[in-house]
């Protein structure tokens, strides 16, 4: 009689612990060799990654960067923020913000639980940190984004991105 209890409370447990295991990482579900099908993409993709192994966080951007910026469509980047190279992700990200799209939180959103470290250096220095922060960054307070998030969420955001 007594193991039943005990047999209970070891279900809810392991039960409880399943619906935090959920909460997977970030999955691509789209490769970049699906994206690059398209001729056009795949030059200024393959363009762009030759020069750039980093993102450049000081300054004025590469030519590379300014021909992804400026030749790829918005559906194009949506679909980038969505393969498997975490680099990728993060200047789609960047270049969809700069273009103030409105769905913008959306993509943010998506990536929530996205890990990959992605490296970038401001100067002379080189930095490394996780895709999420990366994208959260671009929607600081202070960032040019429309849809940037203000100082209170921000904060609460990195409190429980940071501590994650």
């Amino acid at each position: 009689m007594k193991r039943i209890p005990i047999m209970l409370i070891l279900l809810l447990f392991f039960s409880c612990a399943k619906k935090e295991a959920k909460k997977e990482n970030f999955q691509p579900t789209i490769l970049l060799k699906e994206i690059t099908k398209n001729e056009k993409v795949n030059k200024i993709i393959w363009d762009f990654r030759l020069t750039n192994i980093e993102i450049n966080r000081s300054g004025k951007q590469n030519k590379e960067y300014e021909i992804f910026r400026n030749n790829l469509t918005e559906k194009e980047l949506i679909q980038i923020t969505e393969c498997e190279v975490p680099l990728l992700r993060c200047i789609a990200f960047k270049t969809l913000v700069e273009r103030h799209y409105i769905n913008i939180r959306k993509i943010f959103n998506r990536h929530i639980n996205d890990y990959a470290l992605v490296k970038g250096h401001y100067y002379d220095v080189l930095l490394s940190e996780p895709v999420k922060i990366f994208m959260l960054n671009q929607l600081s307070p202070f960032s040019n984004s429309k849809f940037k998030f203000s100082k209170k969420e921000f904060r609460k955001m990195q409190d429980e991105y940071y501590n994650k």
